[in-house]
């Protein structure tokens, strides 16, 4: 359904495994344990190229209701959250695939930062987790993609979907998060140690998600093969060899104008 609904430049599905507080050394002041009910177990992962993108998108069918109202069927708990422009960014990417399509290349995780207190200033911490963060992280050899990206603070949910709800079940609620690809998992520990003393003056919380898989369903504005016909499909589609079922052609007949993305948005508008 994402794929249907115009306005996205990439989307992607993140699936997690529980938090792994085994991964640091202790932290003083930095908790790295996470209460059960409170770790999410996929996380969906969107970005729009401009304001008018996310009108469109917004204000499609497809995104304002259908999505919305089948969202019960498969989800018990759901948070939407809409970050301000260019407030996140990759800092380096070595990985450099950009369609991901279930494991990841090179262990990867989700990591969520949660403020010290719950009145602590926005910005400042925003500064803190971009500059004295993930910035230094990024320049660890073993650092092979990360990507920061500040959260407003929680509060009613920008997606709203009827039957599911939207309230924390803590009170530490997380202010960022940094997506993060190593080349062995002793790097995160190395990571944190390194900015210790930093970190431990504006954040309260580190929780640490494995991403199992990855799907990828718009990239560049437009759908791809997993995100049109679903990952399984697309397993079946090579293990058989049946390169035609990616065509162009044969994608337009089975699903018309929306292969075409953004493109088809542009044209429109």
């Amino acid at each position: 359904m994402f794929a249907h609904a115009p306005g996205l430049w990439r989307y992607r599905q993140l699936r997690l495994a529980a938090n792994r507080s085994d991964l640091y050394r202790a932290v003083p002041r930095v908790s790295f344990d996470a209460p059960e009910a409170a770790q999410p177990q996929g996380m969906g992962h969107g970005l729009f190229l401009s304001e008018a993108d996310l009108a469109a998108f917004g204000g499609n069918p497809v995104a304002r209701e259908t999505i919305p109202n089948d969202a019960h069927n498969f989800i018990g708990r759901i948070g939407a959250q809409l970050s301000a422009p260019g407030s996140g960014g990759t800092l380096v990417d070595r990985v450099d695939e950009p369609e991901v399509q279930g494991p990841p290349p090179a262990p990867t995780f989700v990591l969520c930062f949660a403020p010290r207190t719950e009145a602590a200033p926005v910005e400042a911490f925003h500064r803190h987790l971009t500059e004295r963060v993930a910035r230094p992280w990024s320049e660890h050899p073993g650092v092979l993609r990360l990507r920061v990206e500040p959260l407003p603070p929680y509060g009613r949910s920008a997606m709203s979907s009827p039957g599911v709800p939207h309230r924390w079940p803590t009170d530490a609620t997380y202010l960022g998060w940094i997506e993060l690809a190593v080349r062995n998992e002793g790097v995160v520990g190395d990571l944190l140690a390194g900015v210790a003393d930093e970190l431990a003056e504006q954040v309260g919380a580190v929780h640490a998600y494995p991403v199992r898989e990855i799907y990828t369903i718009i990239s560049a504005g437009r759908p791809t093969t997993v995100g049109l016909r679903g990952y399984p499909a697309v397993q079946a589609i090579d293990a058989a060899g049946a390169d035609e079922q990616r065509s162009e052609a044969v994608l337009e007949l089975l699903f018309g104008d929306a292969v075409r993305g953004l493109d088809r948005l542009r044209r429109r508008t």
